[in-house]
């Protein structure tokens, strides 16, 4: 494996719509057809893949401007990767604003096409929303569009493991990465492409999942020659990044920069530039019938300015053309104090505004938003207001005259794409948003007053109490309410106002909004209910029956208003609901609040007393199951120790005879253990554990720990109980057809 680096550039604007990638072997379509219940498996992995709008994601980006990106196609490390008859790696870096995603749009689209013996895929990392920045949601992304394109590749094998691990496959690295490499290795699998943008925007854990595969795949030159798997990288020129895929003891990945330092190289780079500011000025020309010599005064005042990249050009074309009387005089007054960086043209743009209270009041909801909103979405929650409890007596504008509106009050700050609302750059929203670093350093440029000038807290408040008014309207006061197409925005505030008011961190108790918020997790109201029922259907299991204010409160974490709710007594404290057995504690611990674990089994001091003892740290579940062990199942340490250090035992059998020191063994929690030593407890060895963990699991279709038990490789699935029976025989003898599926595989 070769691994460069080149520094790109190229223009990044508003978005164009791409024309589908071709579709390989007709005969392997019609062969589809002639086996229906195959083709519906097909169907089902494919919709089960699709976890992200690739995409649109993709076709943010523009075509670029006819002329450029050449350089890079011409250069001769892109030509021997792209030559290579081998698996191997490009790395393309290059600083914010130069262009990186549309060269990877026109490599994808134009360079790279998918062909007969050729299958591109491809994922835009973004910062923004949670399944941009996921390495996982990448890989479902990426296997969804090779399968969809060649359908051979679905074999026998991965249609079972899609099967028995269908939830676990599309939600776990090491699978998807599996499935991956074993489709690659087809006889017809032919050349795939993965192209990867700005995968300094993955999630850290991610990129580094993903490094340590590579690493694995290119190790042994054997595996490079097995198959022929390209990626090609995009990212800013990170030291870590390089790091993390350049190892030295593989000394082939040479990390090789191209950053446009030499003189040969700047000169191209520049060119390419040129030739895109000419293609915008003429674009101006032509909107506002400038003459030829406007035109040239125009080209030769930008082209006089040094280190440009497209994206200042971009923006400051755009704040000159705003200007519909523009002539030769207003053009040397417009040249005469252009941005001098990306930052200030983000800072004209925002000052421009002709509402800046509203405008501050979107990109607060724009930053937090856990997924993009659309303009009717946005449109609903600007329009909010403390009057509104009802949909009958709100007004919305057209969704034509709303985008008008947005575009008024944040100029090119934001771009709207298939009617959803995206901040146009990565830049744009590290520009606006304090980080923690930021928010201990007091801001010294008075200059760009946008600057950092958004908070997190504060933007999830804002979102926060949108959500909250929303939810007390009175359509969802009624038993017998039903949610369709006219609710707007209810989707999202029943799904993420629990996050938002965690992340605000609002002292609820003296909030003039806690009576609202303890409505909302009042289960006996049907306000609560109604919103509760909508994010319980996303979680495709059962609602839960008598599930208590406390329990909701735990379930999200929500610790100010756990605070709140002081006239519990002891019995009210350890209530458990209906459904599951689960008490409060059961609800915090296995979702990994630790907070809320903390307060449930401290004597809350320092407000007034919920109970003169603790949540009792092992009560147990219908399944048997402690708060300690849906920690531990679900990864969870933090939660895991302080249950720990509360007194929680180790050694409590579930209904399978699994127990929390079973489960950290068997999931490989080292910090779990070792405190658990500390409190000198009798640990018995993986194989002592497992094997007759898993002959009771398979008797009683556990198929969690079933399956948890195999991937780890800590049992022989064919070993035997006293009776001589089999985890297979004894999972056939209790009708646990999932669990035998995953044994026999």
């Amino acid at each position: 494996m070769y691994l460069h680096n080149i520094t790109a550039s190229s223009e990044e604007q508003s978005p164009h719509r791409s024309a589908l990638y071709p579709q390989h072997g007709l005969g392997r379509e019609v062969e589809a057809h002639r086996d229906p219940i195959r083709k519906a498996k097909e169907l089902d992995i494919l919709r089960k893949l699709y976890k992200s709008q690739y995409e649109d994601r993709k076709d943010r980006n523009p075509i670029r401007t006819e002329g450029t990106c050449e350089w890079f196609v011409a250069h001769r490390l892109f030509r021997e990767w792209q030559e290579n008859k081998e698996s191997t790696t490009l790395w393309v870096s290059a600083d914010p604003g130069c262009g990186k995603s549309v060269l990877a749009k026109h490599l994808i689209d134009s360079v790279l096409p998918s062909t007969a013996s050729r299958t591109t895929c491809y994922f835009f990392f973004k910062d923004d929303f949670e399944d941009q920045r996921s390495v996982v949601s990448a890989l479902c992304c990426i296997l969804h569009q090779l399968f969809k394109q060649n359908r051979t590749l679905l074999t026998e094998a991965i249609l079972e493991q899609f099967e028995i691990y269908m939830e676990d496959i599309t939600g776990s690295f090491s699978k998807l990465w599996s499935t991956l490499l074993s489709a690659v290795k087809d006889n017809n699998a032919g050349e795939i492409v993965c192209i990867l943008d700005a995968v300094d925007e993955c999630e850290e854990s991610g990129r580094s999942q993903l490094a340590e595969a590579l690493y694995a795949l290119y190790r042994h030159k054997k595996n490079s020659k097995d198959s022929n798997l390209k990626f090609l990288l995009t990212s800013r020129p990170y030291i870590s990044i390089r790091h993390g895929f350049k190892r030295p003891d593989i000394p082939q990945l040479a990390v090789i920069h191209l950053s446009g330092e030499n003189d040969i190289e700047m000169a191209k780079i520049s060119q390419e530039i040129d030739i895109f500011i000419q293609s915008k000025v003429q674009l101006v020309k032509k909107r506002l019938k400038l003459t030829n010599s406007e035109r040239d005064l125009l080209l030769r005042e930008l082209m006089r300015i040094p280190n440009r990249t497209y994206l200042w050009v971009h923006l400051t074309l755009d704040l000159i053309q705003d200007d519909p009387n523009l002539d030769e005089v207003g053009i040397f007054g417009a040249t005469s104090h252009l941005p001098r960086s990306v930052e200030e043209a983000y800072e004209r743009i925002l000052s421009r505004s002709r509402d800046l209270k509203e405008a501050k009041k979107l990109l607060h909801i724009v930053v937090a938003a856990s997924r993009p909103l659309t303009l009717k979405e946005m449109n609903f929650a600007l329009a909010l207001r403390n009057n509104h409890r009802s949909y009958n007596n709100f007004k919305l504008k057209s969704e034509e005259r709303f985008q008008e509106n947005v575009r008024d009050l944040c100029g090119l700050f934001v771009v709207v794409v298939d009617s959803k609302i995206y901040l146009l750059h990565q830049t744009a929203k590290e520009f606006l948003v304090q980080d923690d670093q930021t928010n201990a350093i007091k801001r010294t440029n008075l200059d760009l007053e946008w600057k950092h000038s958004l908070r997190p807290q504060e933007s999830h408040g804002i979102l926060a109490e949108i959500c909250i008014r929303h939810l007390l309207f009175v359509e969802f006061e009624a038993e017998s309410f039903s949610p369709n197409a006219k609710h707007t925005f209810l989707d999202y505030s029943a799904k993420h106002w629990t996050t938002h008011l965690r992340e605000s961190r609002i002292d609820v108790k003296n909030s003039p909004f806690s009576i609202s918020i303890l409505r909302l997790c009042d289960t006996t109201s049907s306000s609560c209910l109604s919103w509760l029922r909508i994010y319980w259907s996303g979680t495709n299991t059962d609602f839960p029956g008598d599930f208590t204010p406390l329990m909701t409160a735990s379930y999200f974490g929500l610790t100010e208003v756990m605070k709140c709710l002081y006239k519990l007594d002891n019995a009210e404290l350890n209530l458990q609901d209906d459904t599951y057995g689960r008490s409060a504690l059961s609800w915090a611990a296995g979702n990994g609040f630790h907070g809320a674990v903390k307060l449930l089994i401290s004597r809350w001091r320092g407000f007034r007393l919920l109970s003169r003892v603790g949540a009792r740290v092992d009560s147990v579940d219908r399944d048997g199951l402690t708060p300690l062990s849906h920690a531990i199942l679900n990864s969870h340490v933090a939660a895991a120790k302080l249950l720990l250090k509360a007194g929680a035992r180790v050694d409590t059998k579930d209904g399978i005879g699994g127990t929390p020191l079973s489960y950290a063994i068997c999931n490989g929690h080292e910090q779990i253990i070792k405190l658990m030593f500390k409190k000198k407890t009798n640990i018995n060895t993986e194989e002592d554990i497992s094997t007759p963990l898993l002959l009771s699991a398979a008797e009683k279709g556990r198929e969690d720990i079933v399956k948890l038990l195999l991937d780890r490789g800590l049992v022989d699935p064919n070993t035997v109980n006293t009776y001589g029976q089999t985890p297979l025989s004894l999972a056939i003898m209790n009708h646990h057809i999932t669990v035998a599926k995953l044994l026999i595989e």
